[in-house]
């Protein structure tokens, strides 16, 4: 089985140009020197030649949509490398992974049994690889996300920012992603701005939404605006989604459009209610339409807000796998097929 020597005196060697990685290069010298007994703890250089006994960080030639990574260990030398600064963090976390050390819940932390002095530690494996999934034409399918399950973890998460941010990218998430009422509440929205700074120290963006389409018309509006929400069985329902071929419907998406998606997140997820994807409009208009280009309908009017308001942001939209519709999507809209499951802290 391979081992690594954490008494020997490592070095860690990082470009000083990885700025999205000094976070998790700290946390691998400090966990070498827990595992050393804090006797020993490697130092981080920058723009330094290659000692004999190195581990070295390396996310050249990166690209900032990827998220893969390697790495191998052999007696004095460690390699991670990253497909991008976040593949990087990935790496390293793969790496402590393979040395038995875990992050169960934000703010805890386990290590291996601890050694005789001067022995090594096993690795699970001397190399370990995952590669991307990018692809130019589904750029969002290649992320890792943390999507909360409940108010329980958004509450949690918020609370203790800084800590959740070091578990995230300790869990190797790529991105987390917070209901759009989260950005409007002004309490909330201050504790995710400071979220967003401690989770971009690792390289991860904060993200708007999730099965929140329906939010773009809320359901206040129901009482006076019925002919805005979608029809089932000869009457107007409240529950799910709209009408999207009512105008007035989409003059109110308009409206509150421009306040829901003025978040201050590059990637807006509007998937259709849980659980009620096909639950779309049977008035009239809208009968000539199937569920799926009911839905794409709905996305395009939210994307037509958001492309006035933030040119650089993009829609994320969820669509099985076959199920298309002769509805184009807008050039904002990234089309994925499979949803980020709801997380829970154990």
């Amino acid at each position: 089985m391979a081992s690594f020597d954490v008494s020997k005196e490592w070095v860690i060697l990082l470009s000083p140009d990885a700025v999205h990685v000094k976070k998790s290069a700290e946390d691998l010298s400090r966990c070498i020197g827990l595992l050393a007994g804090d006797k020993y703890q490697p130092t981080i250089l920058t723009n330094s030649t290659s000692p004999d006994i190195a581990i070295i960080l390396n996310s050249d030639d990166a690209v900032p949509q990827k998220n893969g990574f390697a790495w191998r260990a052999v007696s004095d030398r460690v390699e991670i490398f990253g497909e991008s600064e976040r593949g990087l963090c990935n790496g390293i976390y793969s790496f402590l992974a393979a040395l038995g050390i875990s992050w169960p819940a934000p703010g805890q932390e386990t290590l291996p049994a601890k050694n005789p002095p001067g022995s090594s530690f096993p690795l699970a494996s001397s190399s370990a690889c995952e590669p991307s999934r990018f692809n130019d034409k589904n750029p969002q399918a290649s992320l890792r996300r943390f999507v909360p399950a409940g108010q329980k973890e958004i509450t949690l998460a918020l609370k203790k920012s800084e800590t959740f941010a070091a578990w995230a990218a300790r869990q190797r998430y790529d991105a987390l992603v917070f209901p759009l009422a989260s950005f409007t509440d002004e309490k909330t929205k201050q504790q995710l701005t400071q979220l967003k700074q401690f989770a971009g120290e690792y390289g991860i963006t904060l993200e708007a939404g999730g099965h929140d389409l329906s939010s773009l018309l809320p359901r206040k509006y129901f009482f006076l605006n019925r002919d805005s929400f979608r029809l089932e069985d000869g009457s107007r329902k409240k529950d799910h989604h709209f009408c999207p071929t009512s105008p007035n419907a989409l003059r109110i998406i308009a409206k509150e459009g421009k306040q829901l998606l003025q978040a201050e997140a590059e990637v807006f997820h509007l998937w259709p209610d849980r659980g009620a994807e096909s639950a779309w409009c049977s008035c009239p208009s809208c009968r000539a339409f199937t569920p799926q280009e009911q839905n794409r309908m709905g996305v395009n009017a939210a994307a037509d807000v958001l492309a006035a308001i933030q040119k650089q942001a993009s829609i994320t939209y969820f669509e099985p796998p076959g199920e298309t519709g002769k509805i184009p999507l807008r050039k904002n809209i990234d089309r994925i097929e499979e949803l980020p499951r709801l997380e829970e802290f154990p």
